[in-house]
């Protein structure tokens, strides 16, 4: 199934509305350096009145393109410096070069974004996403976690939006969002045989990051992997921008006072998939049809020269069955979620050269799972209070600190089966009826340290304690990057890392032995980087796993003996052939190995996907049209296969016997698809129109195995991720 449309609702609507003055593409660029000549990295540079910029690399260079013309105003700003405007003149399809020289002694204002850098304790492993690249990788269907998996390192999750990170469980990734953590930013997550999709709005995030490993300190309760994101401070300009597509419509906005103190942003958008079923000839069979809605939005105010109140909401539903087949039962699966996330942020410059920023968020998340005897709901709270500090402390020398409390509670209520082989309906059950909660107090401190022009050293500490378990751990990182020669690096960092184990196991277990999983992360890196036109980058990581969550053969015995390791290599190439061509191809190596319960011997984790290869190709056939297409293949992922079975009178049903875990594998997986966007004039009005077309050979990508009543027949079920069509327009209100 295509869920598609709830990408571009989410995403393209409202970065779109950016693009409105003219159809035609100018390129502005140029580079931002100091009082010494030194270049600045992370500047945000920006059109006054849109959200058409971008920010700096390492080497102080930046470059954007944008359809605005006529009189403007650029506006330069970055962390220890003051804000610079520059009155300039945009010819429709010129190029715009423009030099800037900052100082370092005006105030420091939040409307910095510090992005991802060579130059950052473990952000060796980083890769910066654009929301207009996210919205043009075809396949990733606008989705940012969807193009996050177009990068080394990340694997796609029954090709939704969950990611697995370097043979991680895909719960060791963490979304931090303006310094709260987003637990739950999808819709239809763990429904059987649909893909999720995610909540999150790249074109409202100023600066989207992911660290795939060895980041730094500011980070903890997470083993794997980090999406780092910061949205937007005070929105640019107004207007409305409207959506249809075959499957969902929406609607965006932004307002800013004619003054600049206050903002907001909303998003609001709603699902229907009947249309989109019955021009793809989708037959399967739904019941409800799958339905979703969507609203958000922010409400900024400046309280003064440099402080900014920013509040932030997200509410999403989704709703929908789909009829599966099991050994015992043959009916609907019914999934529903209702997810509910909001944070308010407080920013201020205490001094000229440091930054104050406090947080407090709260999340809830409710699941309704229903399939034969199952009958669960589940519901979690997270509730957290975040406090960071950033100044220098002498010339070559910063530091970052920060505190942090974070709640969580999670009730399980409903029937569960009790026997994991017998799903009718009026088969035997127990009741569920649990509540588990814990807290968090975390703290940590970080030095980033430039012994010379060409050589950074960044190491920080954190310690984190758990509540329910009375467990306090400590965690010490260190980064190190070498510049070879202007254009080349060497990275390392290492690391280590806990994560606290899911209440999940601490309610299905009943238990509060559970100890904190700990990874200790390895890595070696090197990238050659030519002005962002072409980038090299070759990366070897070795993560090793201890006290991971296990169990015995009695399935609810839950352990903390759990270890295991990951290994592997990434590649990365991109090369950029200004103005039509940007391309990648991205690849992942993995060994993933764990033990699956207490004393067993290693063997393929989960999410061991050995290979992975991505190739990701965007042209502008002209100034109005952009097409594009990505090719995907990779290991097919470990399953448990079975051998036999035992018929249990008592329950007239068979027992499956298996062979060892993760024994088997699925076929290779591989995936072609292809996109095309089109930018018009309708109504005197700007518009875009476009067009995806997802798994054009219609290849059969395996779901996974069923089984007949007695197990002596395995049938193959298929992704229902097959070739189809999705267009539809947009235009500015």
């Amino acid at each position: 199934m295509k869920l598609f449309i709830l990408l571009i609702l989410l995403s393209v609507s409202a970065g779109l509305h950016a693009q409105s003055d003219s159809m035609k593409t100018s390129v502005i660029k140029g580079t931002v350096k100091n009082s010494k000549g030194i270049p600045v990295e992370g500047a945000n540079v920006v059109i006054e009145g849109t959200i058409d910029g971008s920010t700096t690399d390492d080497k102080g260079y930046y470059e954007f393109e944008t359809s605005k013309s006529g009189k403007r105003v650029i506006i330069f700003t970055a962390v220890d410096f003051g804000e610079k405007k520059i009155n300039t003149v945009i010819d429709p399809g010129s190029t715009l070069i423009l030099d800037v020289t900052l100082s370092n002694t005006e105030f420091k204002t939040d409307e910095i974004t510090v992005t991802a850098s060579s130059f950052t304790s473990g952000e060796n492993s980083k890769v910066t996403l654009s929301p207009l690249e996210i919205t043009r990788i075809p396949g990733a269907d606008a989705d940012l976690y969807r193009a996050i998996t177009t990068f080394p390192g990340s694997n796609q999750v029954d090709e939704g939006s969950r990611i697995a990170v370097r043979g991680g469980d895909p719960s060791e990734v963490l979304t931090f969002l303006d310094g709260a953590s987003l637990y739950n930013p999808f819709l239809f997550s763990d429904n059987y045989n649909t893909s999720s999709y995610s909540t999150v709005n790249p074109w409202g995030m100023k600066g989207i990051n992911f660290s795939s490993g060895g980041f730094s300190a500011k980070y903890g309760n997470v083993l794997s992997a980090v999406l780092d994101l910061q949205s937007y401070d005070m929105p640019q300009g107004k207007g409305l921008f409207a959506i249809i597509g075959l499957a969902n419509a929406g609607l965006s906005g932004v307002y800013r006072t004619n003054d600049g103190k206050f903002g907001a942003t909303f998003s609001a958008g709603q699902f229907f998939v009947k249309p989109f079923l019955e021009i793809n000839k989708d037959n399967t069979d739904f019941s409800p049809v799958p339905t979703a809605s969507n609203i958000g939005g922010t409400l900024v105010f400046r309280t003064s020269r440099t402080g900014l109140l920013k509040y932030y909401l997200n509410y999403s539903y989704d709703n929908m069955g789909i009829r599966s087949e099991s050994p015992t039962y043959s009916g609907y699966y019914f999934g529903r979620t209702k997810n509910f996330f909001t944070n308010l942020k407080y920013s201020f410059a205490p001094t000229d050269i440091s930054l104050l920023s406090t947080s407090v968020s709260l999340s809830t998340y409710n699941r309704t799972n229903k399939y034969g005897v199952l009958d669960e709901v589940s519901n979690s709270l997270y509730g957290k209070v975040r406090t960071d500090f950033g100044t220098p402390v002498a010339e070559k020398i910063d530091l970052s600190a920060g505190l942090e409390y974070e709640y969580n509670d999670a009730k399980e209520n409903g029937r569960m089966p009790a026997y994991f082989y017998n799903l009718r309906e009026e088969a035997p059950y127990f009741t569920l009826d649990y509540l588990q909660k814990t807290g968090r107090a975390g703290a940590y401190a970080e030095l980033k340290y430039r012994l010379s022009d060409d050589f950074l050293v960044q190491g920080g500490l954190r310690s984190d304690y758990y509540t329910l378990t009375k467990d306090a751990v400590v965690d010490p990182r260190l980064s190190l990057v070498f510049r070879v020669t202007n254009h080349s690096f060497l990275k390392a960092a290492t690391g280590i890392y806990h994560q606290f184990p899911s209440l999940i196991y601490f309610l299905q277990g009943n238990t509060t032995n559970l100890k904190p999983e700990q990874a200790v992360h390895y890595i070696l890196g090197y990238e050659y980087n030519r002005d962002n036109d072409f980038i090299l980058r070759i990366e070897s990581f070795y993560k090793d796993y201890s006290r991971l969550v296990s169990n015995s053969y009695n399935y609810y015995n839950y352990t903390s003996e759990g270890s295991g390791f990951s290994k592997g290599i990434d590649a990365f190439i991109k090369v950029r052939l200004k103005p039509k061509f940007n391309g990648w191809i991205s690849y992942s190596y993995v060994d993933s190995k764990r033990t699956p319960y207490d004393g067993a011997d290693k063997i393929s984790a989960d999410f061991d996907i050995t290979h992975t290869l991505s190739v990701v190709s965007e042209y502008n056939v002209t100034d109005y049209l952009t097409v594009g297409a990505t090719y995907k293949v990779s290991t097919g992922k470990p399953y448990t296969p079975v051998t036999g079975s035992i018929y249990d009178p008592s329950q007239n049903a068979y027992i499956p016997l298996y062979a060892e875990r993760n024994s088997g594998r699925f076929p290779a997986y591989t995936r072609i698809d292809m996109n095309a966007q089109y930018i018009f004039s309708l109504f005197g009005k700007f518009a875009v129109a476009f067009l995806a077309l997802n798994n054009i050979l219609n290849t059969g990508n395996l779901y996974e195995y069923s089984y007949n009543f007695d197990y002596t027949q395995k049938k193959t079920i298929n992704s229902s991720n097959f070739r189809t069509i999705y267009f539809g327009m947009g235009l500015q209100l």
